[in-house]
């Protein structure tokens, strides 16, 4: 009896400490994210534009490993989300490859708006 006491227990504190894991992960990218959309809308150096979607890319990849809920059906999942916020650093970062930097901060501003859509949805909880 004590026994299955206590490896529920152990199982319920490992269970928790896994799940804040995910949570400090989850802020982590989402920091990396911001900070690096901060930095490709100050820059006016290619290489450091480039630099910065790439470091948003790999976050907002690394965070997608996380399935986050939401109690509208209705509403996209977080994976929709993240693969539309990639397409958006994608297509921003074609722009800054092509020279076009002015050209990729308007495309950006649908990075921001695919942020924007995640945490309206997801942040609500």
């Amino acid at each position: 009896m004590i026994k299955k006491t206590l490896a529920t227990v152990v199982v319920s504190i490992a269970l928790s400490f896994s799940s804040l894991s995910f949570a400090g992960k989850l802020g982590q990218n989402m920091d990396t994210l911001a900070k690096n959309f901060q930095v490709f809308n100050k820059t006016d150096n290619q290489n450091d534009a480039l630099k910065a979607l790439d470091n948003m890319k790999v976050a907002a990849l690394d965070a997608k490993k996380i399935k986050l809920k939401t109690s509208d059906a209705k509403a996209p999942t977080s994976d929709v989300l993240y693969d539309q916020l990639v397409l958006e650093i994608d297509k921003t970062r074609m722009l800054v490859q092509a020279g076009k930097l002015d050209q990729a901060k308007v495309q950006g501003k649908k990075i921001a708006a695919v942020k924007a859509q995640g945490h309206a949805i997801y942040n609500q909880q």
